[in-house]
């Protein structure tokens, strides 16, 4: 097995290029949804420039321990002359950025190190489907922010209950689809409901690109499946968020073998 790189700050910032250490407080929070929470941070951020879709990496506090865990969420907005960033941070697999996001005082301050992330919008497409679970809404409403029309947006999405299902504001111009569906009982690593919400879908005419993140296993399984219908590798950026009953590595990313 490949060895984990280090993850303390300066190890991180080393081979990180482009990123900034901020230092950061909770100052709001609210609920976007049942499952999902929104947090603002409030800091310095005059050097942060940031992608659609790019995130930052936290340094989520051990619960009643010392240290740290690297979790990373995607800027769901930043205003840079206020210095603040919002976040929407997923309850799903109820881990250590959740309970920090449910519980961090307001006041409380946490690293953060950004941006990071290589997915955003494909500039060049004439329409953009993203696909996934609660864990990737936020960068899907921050990308499909960024099209301009008359581009065009559909959506996907598998959700624990109807009240889950917030919509995007997207400019007027843009042609938004957006399909929610319920989990209904199945394992949080079923991709059965998104691929039958995929099977279902016809495609646009034009040149499309695919946006897909949520549960490791259900990651693949659409993946295979556009690759299966034709859909070109390019054109696809799949990022696997977390992986059910496996809790992620010491650096945020889920584990991807069968240890």
């Amino acid at each position: 097995m490949a060895k984990t790189p280090p993850t303390d700050t300066s190890s991180l910032l080393s081979r990180l290029e482009g990123a900034s250490t901020y230092h950061l407080t909770v100052s709001k929070r609210y609920d976007v949804s049942p499952s999902l929470v929104s947090v603002t941070l409030s800091g310095d951020l005059h050097d942060l420039i940031a992608s659609p879709g790019n995130d930052l990496m936290l340094a989520v506090p051990v619960v009643g321990g010392d240290g740290s865990f690297r979790r990373r969420y995607t800027i769901r907005r930043a205003d840079i002359v206020s210095g603040e960033v919002e976040l929407w941070i997923d309850r799903i697999s109820a881990g250590p950025g959740a309970m920090w996001a449910d519980s961090a005082p307001i006041g409380s301050t946490i690293e953060a190190i950004g941006p990071r992330g290589k997915v955003t919008l494909d500039e060049m497409a004439d329409w953009h489907l993203f696909l996934g679970d609660l864990s990737f809404l936020a960068a899907s409403y921050a990308i499909a922010e960024a099209i301009e029309p008359p581009g065009q947006a559909l959506f996907i999405f598998e959700i624990d209950q109807a009240d889950d299902a917030v919509v995007p504001t997207i400019d007027p111009g843009v042609g938004v689809t957006v399909g929610f569906i319920e989990r209904d009982g199945r394992e949080m690593n079923d991709p059965a409901g998104l691929l039958a919400g995929l099977a279902a879908l016809e495609f646009p005419p034009g040149e499309g690109h695919v946006y897909i993140g949520g549960e490791l296993k259900v990651v693949a399984a659409l993946k295979a499946a556009l690759i299966e219908r034709g859909f070109d590798r390019k054109a696809i950026d799949a990022k696997p968020y977390w992986r059910a009953g496996v809790a992620n590595m010491a650096h945020g990313e889920p584990r991807n073998d069968d240890a």
